[in-house]
């Protein structure tokens, strides 16, 4: 190839592409997940590809803001593209005031955000998600969980986990420390940095047992029992209020029901699960598999986000990056191949082809030049 064609053919830093039987497996996989969201009772929604970026602006913190793709729009005003289906969802469903709830809906779409810290061949993404709108409790996040399940065994990946954390265990641990104190706990505990967490504990006034101790708590990774015993260890000291003990007692309770199901050696407790997205309150999770560099789909509870839309109601859903687990899939399942028919005739060849495809043959109509 000659350096001119090459320069006419390169392609931007991060974009998402599929060709030929690729582009054939993910829609094949993309349309398995449509029909199990139409099975569970969710409905389609499309979102737009952009929308004003000061409207948004006070969901992003810090990190979220700098991966933002903004634009400027022939009259002036400051843009950004999708970086998050939730987001520009939950300006949606304002419009929807008056719609019988609970409203379950699913997307599959793309989504733009810088990740350098992830993956930097990637900035776009292809993204499939499901949200159950108006149901708190539960019930609701039990069904959130078991969708997510539901989706991966769908889409034929093995050997994952997701972790299971709770955003309102972290808010009542740092219930009353100052916004900026509570920024950077978050960021020490979702980046699992033992060192950093301590010392912010330290600022807020945690002493070194109970501090020490908290560490141990947010930085542990198993099941409801192990969980269950540092609990104990806690309330003995007296390093775990109310407030933390409900958060705790709820995600035991979910994990109980999860092992009923089941699904118990599919999930992890992990409280250093916190999610990137401030608007979370309740439960979160994220899953990983190994050979995956960073969390392929996350998701958790938002019950005050849609308020800023003007519509007020508990929420819970999550995102799958199917791009990031694609080529953990195998591949769809081998077809029969592709079968041609001919004739003497276009109108001969034509009629072939249509009899093998009514009989669930794919078929092409093989060239004879009349």
């Amino acid at each position: 190839m000659n350096p001119n064609s090459r320069a006419f053919l390169q392609l931007p830093q991060g974009r998402e592409g599929f060709y030929l039987e690729e582009a054939l497996e993910h829609e094949e996989t993309v349309q398995a997940l449509k029909r199990l969201f139409v099975s569970w009772g969710y409905v389609p929604v499309q979102t737009p590809v952009f929308d004003f970026y000061d409207i948004y602006q006070p969901f992003l913190g810090r990190a979220a803001a700098e991966k933002i793709y903004r634009l400027v729009d022939r009259e002036g005003d400051l843009l950004m593209l999708r970086p998050d289906v939730t987001l520009f969802l939950a300006k949606q469903l304002g419009r929807l005031e008056n719609r019988d709830l609970p409203l379950r809906v699913s997307y599959a779409d793309t989504i733009l955000r810088h990740e350098d810290t992830e993956d930097i061949s990637r900035n776009e993404f292809y993204q499939v998600g499901a949200e159950l709108i108006g149901q708190g409790g539960a019930f609701a996040d039990l069904e959130a969980l078991m969708l997510l399940v539901g989706c991966l065994q769908t889409a034929g990946l093995e050997d994952y986990r997701i972790h299971l954390g709770s955003r309102e265990f972290l808010g009542a641990v740092f219930s009353g420390a100052r916004e900026a104190l509570a920024g950077e706990a978050s960021a020490a505990v979702s980046l699992r940095d033992a060192a950093a967490l301590r010392e912010v504990l330290f600022r807020s006034g945690r002493e070194g047992g109970e501090a020490g101790f908290l560490v141990r708590l947010f930085l542990y990774i198993g099941d409801a029992a192990g969980l269950g015993e540092l609990a104990a260890e806690g309330r003995a000291r007296g390093y775990i209020d109310r407030d933390m003990e409900k958060a705790l007692d709820y995600v035991g309770l979910l994990w109980g029901q999860l092992e009923d199901l089941g699904a118990g050696g599919l999930f992890r407790l992990d409280l250093s699960e916190t999610a990137s997205q401030s608007y979370y309150t309740g439960i979160v999770f994220q899953a990983y598999k190994e050979g995956i560099d960073s969390a392929f789909a996350s998701g958790g509870r938002y019950d005050r986000l849609l308020a800023r839309f003007g519509f007020d109601a508990p929420s819970v859903g999550f995102s799958l990056m199917l791009s990031k687990i694609e080529s953990s899939l195998g591949g769809c399942p081998k077809r029969g191949g592709v079968e041609s028919a001919g004739g003497r005739t276009f109108a001969e060849a034509f009629r072939a082809a249509e009899e093998k495809r009514r009989s669930g043959v794919p078929a092409i109509i093989k060239g004879n030049p009349l």
